[in-house]
């Protein structure tokens, strides 16, 4: 008999903390408020930038070009090109290098053909030992606006068209 109102009475104040709970933050449903409508869309004056301009950092290009290029081969692929060239170097020791993209004009996929210079003073050697090769990705979306890849040295160019 003791039981049926020690029970009843949990039961009363375990309800009336719902109302409480129904309007708290622990209700997921309050997270968010109701929508209301916007009159003004924000202009792009309003937008901030997500780096700010001090931030930012600018990266040069250390590497030379190499001398020549003696080579230069467009491959298909499944996604694209591959545009591989091979060139000379002035000495032997040049690594880390690349077809780095100087822009598109015209149609004319232009390519600088960089490498690093050694830091100390390297042998001359023939020519078979100075050569290196880079190889560059066109997406199939920037192939189509591309009628030819020139790939450009110190001393001469290379061009490939279609």
């Amino acid at each position: 008999m003791f039981r049926t109102p020690l029970l009843s009475v949990a039961v009363l104040i375990t309800l009336s903390g719902c109302a409480r709970l129904s309007e708290s933050r622990m209700n997921p449903f309050n997270w968010f408020g109701n929508s209301r409508e916007v009159t003004e869309a924000s202009t792009p004056q309003d937008v901030r930038p997500l780096v700010n301009q001090s931030n930012r950092t600018i990266t040069v290009d250390g590497r030379e070009l190499l001398h020549s290029v003696t080579e230069l081969r467009i491959e298909r692929s499944a996604t694209g090109a591959i545009v591989r060239a091979t060139g000379i170097a002035p000495t032997q020791g040049y690594y880390n290098a690349e077809l780095v993209n100087a822009g598109v004009s015209n149609g004319v996929l232009t390519l600088e053909f960089r490498a690093q210079a050694p830091s100390s003073f390297e042998a001359q050697g023939n020519t078979r030992t100075r050569q290196i090769s880079a190889a560059y990705i066109i997406d199939s979306a920037d192939l189509s606006g591309i009628r030819s890849v020139r790939v450009q040295a110190q001393t001469n160019a290379r061009t490939s068209g279609r």
